[in-house]
């Protein structure tokens, strides 16, 4: 009875995008990118402490795993919600490797590697607010937290 034309106005405008919903996700290959990048936390958790690895190839595996996770974070900006996970896992990679670095320069000097952990903190708080990155924020502030206490009692 009414005109094909305003049947598809109609059907349009009662709509109002809902086939947008029914559009396929393309947040699935960062999906895997991010495990990825978990695992390489993972990896470099075990190469530090686990391993008897010398120093430089260490260090190398570290630099690599950070390099491919600040090079994801920049490839994912905009994408997803899913840029959070190569920034938190570069994070953990640069404390894990600062922490080592003052273990092994500095050996028996706690004060440094409270130092460090510290600055590790601020940073995080600093990128936090700079990217509005909740997780950075509250993650930077409990670490100080876990500090004080840490340094006090």
């Amino acid at each position: 009875m009414l005109p094909e034309h305003y049947c598809n106005y109609l059907l349009n405008m009662y709509m109002e995008g809902a086939d947008q919903a029914d559009a396929p996700n393309k947040s699935a290959p960062p999906s895997l990118l991010g495990y990825i990048l978990l695992g390489f936390v993972t990896l470099s958790g075990f190469l530090f402490y686990f391993t008897e690895l010398s120093l430089f190839l260490q260090m190398t595996f570290i630099a690599f795993f950070g390099i491919v996770s600040i090079l994801s974070a920049f490839y994912l900006v905009k994408k997803s919600f899913l840029q959070q996970v190569p920034l938190l896992s570069a994070a953990l990679l640069f404390l894990i490797s600062s922490v080592e670095a003052v273990e092994i320069i500095f050996p028996g000097k706690p004060i440094l590697l409270y130092a460090v952990t510290g600055l590790n903190c601020l940073l995080w708080i600093a990128a936090g607010m700079k990217l509005g990155l909740i997780s950075f924020k509250l993650s930077g502030f409990a670490g100080l937290l876990v500090l004080l206490i840490i340094i006090f009692i």
